[in-house]
């Protein structure tokens, strides 16, 4: 297999990992694919993913676990444009948050929106400090037993996991504006701050595999502070920072919703 090429359609071997039979999904646009998807579910998935995403710089193929729902125009993968995630490289990650938490915050003093940002009720507190400490053996094992379930496997050709919703033209922003770039440089950030690589895509959420994991609640709710102004529902449906930031301590697996 050429590095960085998407595999023909039908089964595939890839190092040790074999495949059943897929499909291109091809871009909005219809000119050239931007996946590879099973036509079927995939049984131990998550461990899939795991041995795939460790291919990653041999192949050049990021593996994700798609949740797409039958009866979709472009089932398994909700698409819109593409962008090209090279556009991301100068964006400031500390400043879109701190943008996006002024926005939301009201005119006069809230109630409401002061519960949900509890404990940062004033300014947006920055972005969370890196976490060094990586999942142990058995925590990184017991994580991809969480995540291993049986989901459509899908391949895309992407210098990094964080680059994939822009390459293939998610569309689960849609109601949230032109957001896809900006989303890009979050992701690439926890994925450098907290290993978080992108590992599940859905119509409207997507989830993060986490190697590096906050290990106190005061860590966590800086994370959470980020997640909050960046998704409508966080972690368990979650959308207030307290509640976030109490379900991310030890977590291995993020999940983000938008509306």
């Amino acid at each position: 297999m050429v590095a960085g090429r998407l595999p023909d359609e039908g089964p595939v071997r890839i190092g040790p990992v074999d495949l059943p039979p897929g499909r291109l999904i091809m871009g909005c646009a219809g000119l050239d694919p931007v996946a590879w998807v099973t036509k079927d579910p995939v049984p131990d998935a998550g461990r899939v993913w795991a041995a795939l995403s460790g291919l990653h710089s041999r192949t050049g193929l990021v593996p994700i676990q798609v949740d797409g729902r039958p009866g979709k125009v472009r089932d398994p993968l909700n698409l819109s444009w593409a962008e090209d995630p090279r556009d991301a490289d100068g964006l400031d990650v500390g400043a879109l948050l701190e943008e996006r938490w002024q926005d939301r915050r009201p005119d006069e003093p809230d109630l409401g929106w002061a519960e949900t940002r509890a404990p940062f009720t004033g300014d947006f507190p920055g972005l969370a400090p890196a976490e060094h400490t990586p999942m142990t053996p058995a925590e990184r094992e017991h994580a991809l037993d969480v995540i291993t379930q049986e989901a459509r496997i899908g391949l895309v050709a992407a210098g990094r996991p964080a680059d994939v919703l822009a390459v293939i033209g998610w569309d689960g922003l849609a109601n949230a504006g032109d957001f896809l770039l900006p989303l890009t440089a979050v992701l690439r950030s926890w994925e450098d701050r907290f290993g978080a690589r992108l590992i599940a895509v859905g119509d409207a959420d997507a989830g993060l595999f986490v190697e590096r994991p906050p290990r106190t609640l005061r860590a966590a709710q800086r994370i959470a502070a980020e997640q909050v102004v960046l998704a409508d529902e966080c972690i368990a449906g979650a959308s207030a920072i307290s509640a976030v930031a109490e379900l991310l301590v030890n977590s291995p697996v993020w999940s983000l919703w938008w509306d």
